[in-house]
């Protein structure tokens, strides 16, 4: 409706401009009318003028909507405007609609953004964000009391608190979660650090999390000594029982009212009772001995020699080393990886880890009808993932709680020492190593880098 009376106006303004225009060419014809000719041209410049400025009067004001919407001025509003005979006054209300939405926008959003703000500010985790320039985007009070700082501006400023820890922070991979122990002010400071990268139009931030997590290590620390120190008591005591009990038989063959007995005393069965015995004692030492051996080889794991292994060629390997016990036990390999796929690894170390669970579910899968073992390596958050999967007869919750205790073990014949160094080695390469199970359906070890 509005529309249509504008294109009325405008109409009516352009016949009376053509009307003026036709009476002047006829003025001219006419010799004694040179002061209504004259009134002519004044009357049809001004109506050219006044429809110009009709024009323009609605382009000025799109304009001005533009602009303030361009520089987020929502104070701007227009009103009836008469001099146009209403010809706008349902583009007006329109546009003033619009900017009343955009200003409720607006206010929604700054309430999210203080929302937002004071729950990052309040929140125990500190988190800390900053862009590709190293420039600090959010820095809550948590991060300030962690690392005792008055304020960040740039993340080189974390150094203040400890020299280098701006480049382990920068170090930290998107979706990994890494420890960092700082000594600030004396104190030591087991930090778990998260990362995560996101974009914001042409600018990557990198997100950061940072937690002390010293308490719930320290109290995992203890509970690790004491499940350790459970088994090792239990390791000595089976060594160390039968050596008392033999020896107490032994002091008894030769003593009398605790006195030693001649030789006349002593008879042949007495003397290959002793030495069965001894035997005895002996081969329980070996034991013991072997022990003791086993736990230094798990103190003493070999620092790592980086280099990039191809980890398809690494599993080719592997199948090549243990073709023929996978051929004796008639065992089903399946292997999927992606050619380009590479880890920073100390090649050997990680074939150990990887052999050690291969074999392992070898002998998992000793009494299983079809029994399969897949390997296949994945991505998940830019980490390369390696799965070692057997459909064998799984393992109990109590068994995968105590499965990575040094000298745990399940085996008749088992030392309890590889998955313990399995797991040693992996964080010796920044890594992780877990493992899932499902009774009588698979049990998966899943390497982490």
């Amino acid at each position: 409706m509005a529309f249509s009376k504008f294109r009325v106006n405008i109409i009516v303004q352009v016949i009376l401009i053509a009307i003026s225009c036709l009476m002047f060419f006829w003025t001219l014809k006419q010799e004694y009318m040179l002061i209504t000719r004259s009134s002519l041209v004044i009357l049809w410049i001004l109506q050219i003028v006044y429809l110009i400025w009709y024009l323009q009067r609605v382009n000025r004001d799109i304009i001005k909507f533009i602009t303030a919407i361009k520089y987020d001025d929502v104070s701007i509003s227009f009103h009836k405007k008469k001099k146009i005979d209403n010809a706008f006054v349902d583009l007006y209300n329109e546009l003033n609609q619009i900017i009343q939405n955009i200003s409720e926008v607006r206010f929604d959003k700054e309430s999210e953004h203080q929302y937002f703000q004071n729950t990052i500010k309040h929140i125990g985790i500190g988190i800390l964000a900053y862009d590709d320039v190293g420039k600090i985007e959010i820095c809550n009070e948590a991060v300030l009391k962690l690392l005792k700082v008055n304020s960040l501006n740039n993340i080189a400023d974390v150094n203040i608190a400890q020299i280098g820890l701006s480049d382990k922070l920068k170090g930290i991979k998107p979706g990994n979660n890494n420890l960092i122990k700082l000594n600030i002010d004396n104190e030591i400071i087991q930090l778990s650090v998260k990362a995560a990268k996101f974009k914001i139009k042409s600018r990557e931030i990198k997100l950061l999390s940072l937690q002390n997590i010293k308490s719930e290590i320290d109290q995992s620390e203890v509970d690790a000594w004491q499940r350790l120190i459970r088994v090792l008591t239990h390791e000595i005591m089976n060594s160390v029982s039968p050596i008392t009990l033999l020896s107490g038989s032994l002091i008894e063959m030769f003593e009398e009212n605790e006195k030693i007995k001649t030789i006349e005393d002593i008879y042949n069965k007495t003397i290959e009772n002793s030495v069965l015995g001894l035997k005895t004692i002996r081969k329980r030492s070996d034991g013991l001995s072997n022990f003791v051996e086993n736990y230094k080889s798990l103190t003493q794991v070999p620092k790592p020699h980086f280099s990039e292994v191809n980890v398809c060629n690494l599993f080719n390997h592997l199948e090549t080393l243990l073709k023929s016990d996978l051929n004796k036990k008639n065992i089903e390999i399946n292997m999927l990886c992606e050619p380009s796929f590479t880890i920073h690894a100390d090649e050997k170390l990680i074939e150990q880890v990887l052999i050690n669970l291969i074999k392992n579910s070898l002998e998992a899968l000793s009494n299983k009808q079809s029994p399969r073992i897949n390997l296949c390596a994945e991505t998940l958050n830019e980490q390369i993932q390696i799965k070692i999967e057997d459909n064998g007869p799984g393992m109990t919750n109590e068994i995968l709680d105590n499965i990575f205790i040094p000298f745990f073990t399940t085996k008749e014949k088992g030392s309890g020492i590889g998955l313990s160094l399995s797991r040693q080695i992996m964080h010796l390469h920044g890594g992780t190593i877990s493992v899932k199970s499902e009774p009588n359906v698979a049990t998966i070890f899943t390497l982490t880098f």
